[in-house]
Order: C-alpha cells, then sequence, then structure tokens
C-alpha cells in the first residue's frame, strides 16, 4: 500500500527514517496514477480544447442541418468554460482542415461534406 511507497522513497534516498517529503512525493505519485487511469479510461490523452470546441459546435448541428449560427456556438462555448481566444483557435484550425468554412459576416459555421 501506500505506507510501502513512504518506506521506498526513503530507500531510495538511502534513509533510514521516512520524512515528510516521502509522504508528500508517494501521495503525489498516487494523484498522479488515479489520473492518468481516469485519462486511459477517456481516450488515452486529453482532448485539446480546440477538439473539445470542435465536439460543442459539432453537436449543435440539428437534424440534417450543414450550418449553425456562429453566435449560438461561440456562445455555448463561453457557457462551457472556454475563452475567445480558444474559440477563435479552433474555427481557424478546422477551417485550414477544410471541416468547415466561415461566411465573410462571420454569421454561420457551415460544414463542409
Amino acid at each position: 500500500g501506500i505506507n510501502a511507497e513512504y518506506g521506498a522513497l526513503a530507500r531510495l534516498r538511502f534513509a533510514e527514517v521516512v520524512e515528510r517529503a516521502d509522504i508528500d512525493e508517494a501521495n503525489r505519485l498516487m494523484e498522479m496514477s488515479k489520473a492518468s487511469l481516469v485519462e486511459e479510461e477517456q481516450g488515452g490523452r486529453r482532448a485539446r480544447p480546440v477538439d473539445l470546441i470542435y465536439g460543442i459546435i459539432r453537436d449543435l448541428q440539428k437534424d440534417g442541418a450543414t450550418s449553425v449560427k456562429y453566435d449560438d456556438a461561440r456562445g455555448r462555448c463561453i457557457a462551457k468554460g472556454f475563452n475567445s481566444d480558444q474559440f477563435q483557435e479552433c474555427i481557424e484550425e478546422y477551417e485550414r482542415l477544410n471541416i468547415w468554412c466561415v461566411n465573410t459576416g462571420r454569421t454561420r459555421i457551415t460544414f463542409i461534406n
């Protein structure tokens, strides 16, 4: 268990006594281990903000619709905790990838099939 980790960390320092730093490091390692398990369950890596924003915008697409309102997409992303710069970065990146295009008036995001 965790107590064995305390001792192992102390032995790594060639020490006979477990110090507070050993306990803190063991706890940190346990938290990182738990976080990596959650990350693994979610597909093996953390999603980038632009990819998460893309998913939000894609979810706004109604049955068979080819476009969404720019302001609706931006508002939904801001409400989910993303900032304007992240939203803009997503728009530009997926536009470069020819996934969608934005009209010159910045009122619609149209998905390219």
